[in-house]
């Protein structure tokens, strides 16, 4: 589909997930004046030189409802856009592409262009990031099968409530001590790691009790899961192995022994060993030699990882860590892309907190909003 003139050169807006839902609602609302203003939402965007950016995270939120008729609804909604803009995917058919797929075309350019910045690599990656069309071209016709999805979706949040609330929880204060601090540590032996292991399961079952998603059914069997890994990690560290066991425990986590900085923080460490996991997927995906993306792809280079890294340092601890949390980063990753980006009063908070202490981030992403209805959106976006 050709762009009308007007929008050649389209603003793009992300809304949250929140503020489709609404938007899908009043499309089907008794109320005329509701489904009216539905109706024209998006139409009176695209006529004021403005596209709605989306992404597989906003779909699959919307597909996650008990109701399946709404979620019949929401789908038809979307594709009653006349125009929009969503990441490109990797697979024809797969719907709007992920944070995956966007910090995939950054890792290529950074590869390609080993010499740019993280703002240099946005530029060069925005160009192509994106398709431009119908809605019924973005989601393709066999979305009408979603509830195949059902148990896939339902694990995928299960997920999503296990990372946040583990990721955050620590029983001792190490974020901030350097492996070097660690690596003259025995591996405990026999009762004595049993004892320690039991006692760092019952802290993390209270852990995630009081500040865990409400909706993990079974902190216990949670807790369980993650510690029989350890275990499972730890008996590979005793079996044998000429390295100190700090660093053997990072190697069989997926790092290699000179990726290995002794002066490195934990924090530091931990940043890392999750950057190589996410790389490793893109050089399967893409073809691509692991080592020399190593070697050429640094994490402050690509804006999808500053973002990712910058919220994970300074947004703000809830008291309920909620596992949509996770979807509301990788909606925000979208930020360096997008004119402007909604998101809601929480991640507000944290990207406020965020732009004081890492100038990159606070450079790199554009306007990031909130806003408690579409009206208030659609006056906010006809001012600027």
């Amino acid at each position: 589909m050709t762009v009308p003139p007007l929008i050649t050169r389209p603003r793009l807006v992300v809304l949250d997930t929140s503020h489709l839902a609404e938007l899908a609602a009043n499309w089907i609302s008794a109320s005329r004046d509701r489904q009216r203003a539905a109706q024209r939402f998006i139409p009176g965007l695209v006529e004021r030189g403005w596209l709605p950016l989306l992404c597989w995270h906003q779909v699959e939120e919307l597909l996650q409802h008990k109701n399946d008729e709404l979620v019949d609804a929401r789908l038809r909604y979307l594709w009653s856009w006349p125009l929009m803009a969503w990441v490109r995917p990797s697979h024809q058919d797969a719907g709007p592409g992920s944070i995956l797929d966007v910090l995939k075309a950054e890792v290529v350019a950074a590869h390609v262009h080993s010499g740019a910045d993280v703002f240099q690599v946005r530029e060069l990656v925005r160009g192509g990031l994106f398709s431009v069309g119908p809605a019924t071209e973005a989601i393709p016709d066999v979305f009408r099968d979603w509830r195949l999805l059902r148990a896939a979706l339902s694990d995928k949040q299960e997920n999503a409530r296990r990372v946040t609330a583990i990721s955050r929880w620590r029983t001792v204060g190490i974020d901030n001590t350097r492996i070097a601090d660690w690596m003259d540590k025995p591996l405990r032996e026999g009762g004595e790691a049993v004892r320690m292991l039991q006692h760092l399961q019952n802290n993390l079952i209270d852990e995630i009790a009081a500040r865990g998603d409400r909706r993990i059914s079974d902190p216990a069997e949670m807790a369980g899961a993650f510690f029989s890994e350890i275990a499972r990690n730890g008996h590979a560290i005793a079996a044998g192995g000429d390295l100190p066991p700090a660093i053997q425990i990072l190697v069989n986590a997926g790092l290699d022994p000179d990726e290995i900085d002794p002066s490195a923080t934990f924090a530091e460490t931990m940043d890392l060993l999750i950057f190589h996991k996410r790389l490793r997927i893109v050089a399967e995906a893409n073809g691509l030699p692991l080592q020399e993306l190593k070697r050429t792809v640094t994490r402050g280079r690509l804006p999808v990882i500053v973002v990712e890294e910058s919220m994970r340092a300074h947004a703000h601890d809830q008291p309920e860590r909620k596992g949509s949390e996770l979807n509301d980063v990788h909606l925000l990753c979208l930020a360096p892309y997008a004119d402007v980006t909604y998101v809601d009063k929480r991640t507000l908070e944290s990207v406020r907190r965020a732009r004081g202490k890492d100038a990159n981030f606070a450079k790199l992403i554009r306007q990031v909003s909130k806003a408690a209805s579409c009206d208030e959106i659609s006056a906010a976006l006809t001012e600027l």
